[in-house]
């Protein structure tokens, strides 16, 4: 199957356009962010807290310089007009971020690199975004786990809400969250020409002003389709996989057996067609006083051992506190945050699909068919402490996701002292690899981040913003690493 692209953008702008006419009632503004840095360590491996959960945009080794320009224009404020707020009906945005890393070699990137238009509830956006999903704190987190914002982003072309939006007849007591998308994998893995699929659905109780408000939903990613001249046998038909409309329904639909239907796929197919992954999330939101407090849990799935609940040790945990009312002390602790991950048991050592008892194995993040793992441009898709080869210690096991196996425990902090802001993490890690391939040591992991962000007047140049972070890892896992950036950032927002 192979959706066109330009086609797709081609009625994008044709949906959008009656747009530009009313959009001067509407306050729009268009930003520009420039920044420029540079990365140091004691080695030449960048050090974790440094590089995880950025977007794939930092170097993984030093010493590096980086550059960074980057222009966007969100939907239009709301206006309040006689006394009650509106907001345009049609609206529509874009974003452009170009990344130059100079180490070794120039790298270019574009994280970012999108259109999107909005009628009313309705979003539709094609290219490159940032974005994490999960129900999860987004700030200090150690990173939601399916999908946390540690690669670069995949390009797609998605249709859901905006945000939360009332389910009709609860007063807004009942909102959902929603959307689904067709993506592309980059083509330098085993498996070329792979597609994503991609749906959530997430709801909410409780009104946005209510003091306690719970959230319950599901992230479905899929990786399928896609050719390799590597991989041949029951796992492909002459190195095809399947890839036309009727295996994408199967994909969609999380088809058990596919091949009892079609006879045409592949012996590997009697499970889904295609990598399935994501998290079952709960989450409760409760205001104490000048104190918000956030709790959640992540349920793994994989190849359908949560079903049973053979699996249901494994999952993330948190627990945030944020300050809301950081303004009246010079210095201020803004946020808290506690989480333990832990994904050793997997369902069990045991893979037994006619037996659900035994539906363990579950090998997160690896797979049979796509051998180069739940990866984009060489960085782990989900939790960044789930560990690729490339990464860890010379001498263990260095598959594709090395390192599934983990007990993390994580803690965050951030405040202000006078206009400066800092930000802290500290990790720490039981590995023991993956059942296929074990670390018979079990090592263990600490990594650690401190920075700061300070305002600057130059004068006619106006405010600036000096970025300055330290990080540190030290351990059995990856290389033992201290270093830090220092960067200045210029955001220019104009009518």
């Amino acid at each position: 199957m192979k959706l066109k692209a330009g086609l797709a953008i081609y009625l994008f702008f044709c949906l959008i356009g009656p747009v530009v006419a009313q959009r001067a009632y509407f306050p729009k503004t268009t930003r520009y962010d420039f920044q420029t840095g540079l990365y140091l360590s004691s080695g030449d491996r960048t050090p974790f807290w440094l590089r995880a959960n950025q977007f794939g945009i930092v170097p993984t080794t030093t010493p590096a310089a980086t550059f960074r320009l980057g222009i966007s224009s969100d939907y239009g404020k709301p206006v309040i007009d006689s006394g009650i707020i509106r907001q345009k009906k049609f609206d529509w945005g874009y974003g452009v971020e170009a990344v130059a890393n100079v180490a070794g070699n120039t790298k270019i990137l574009l994280p970012e690199a999108y259109v999107k238009a909005r009628y009313g509830s309705v979003e539709l956006y094609a290219g490159r975004r940032r974005n994490t999903y999960g129900l999860v704190d987004t700030t200090l987190t150690s990173g939601s786990f399916a999908w946390s914002g540690n690669a670069l982003p995949i390009p797609v072309i998605q249709i859901g809400t905006h945000g939360f939006v009332p389910v009709p007849l609860t007063n807004n007591f009942l909102a959902v969250y929603a959307f689904y998308n067709h993506g592309w994998f980059d083509n330098n893995r085993t498996v070329e020409h792979t597609y994503l699929h991609q749906k959530v659905l997430y709801g909410r109780m409780g009104k946005p002003g209510s003091k306690v408000k719970a959230y319950a939903g599901i992230n479905h990613q899929v990786q399928w389709g896609g050719y390799s001249d590597k991989i041949y046998g029951p796992l492909t038909n002459n190195g095809y996989l399947p890839s036309n409309w009727r295996s994408y329904w199967f994909v969609v639909t999380s088809h058990r057996n596919p091949n009892k239907i079609d006879t045409t796929l592949p012996s590997f197919e009697e499970n889904r067609v295609g990598n399935h992954l994501g998290t079952v999330d709960l989450a409760l939101e409760v205001e104490l006083g000048s104190l918000n407090l956030l709790m959640y849990r992540q349920s793994i799935y994989d190849d359908g051992s949560l079903f049973y609940l053979t699996n249901i040790r494994d999952g993330l945990n948190g627990i945030r506190l944020k300050n809301k009312r950081t303004e009246r002390s010079f210095f201020s602790i803004n946020e808290a945050l506690f989480e333990f991950l832990y994904t050793k048991n997997q369902g069990g050592p045991i893979f037994l699909i006619d037996n659900p008892a035994k539906r363990g194995r579950d090998n997160y993040f690896n797979h049979s068919q796509y051998v180069d793992g739940w990866k984009y441009n060489g960085r782990t898709i989900g939790s960044p402490f789930m560990t690729p080869g490339t990464d860890v210690r010379a001498g263990l096991p260095n598959g594709a996701i090395a390192n599934n196996r983990v007990s993390l425990v994580h803690f965050g902090l951030s405040g202000g002292i006078g206009r400066v802001e800092w930000l802290g993490k500290l990790s720490y890690s039981s590995n023991i690899g993956t059942y296929n391939e074990p670390f018979y040591k079990k090592p263990t992991q600490w990594s650690s981040l401190f920075s700061l962000m300070a305002p600057v007047d130059l004068g006619g140049l106006g405010e600036f913003q000096i970025n300055a972070s330290f990080a540190s890892d030290y351990g059995q896992l990856l290389y033992n690493s201290a270093g830090g950036y220092l960067g200045i950032r210029k955001i220019i927002s104009s009518r």
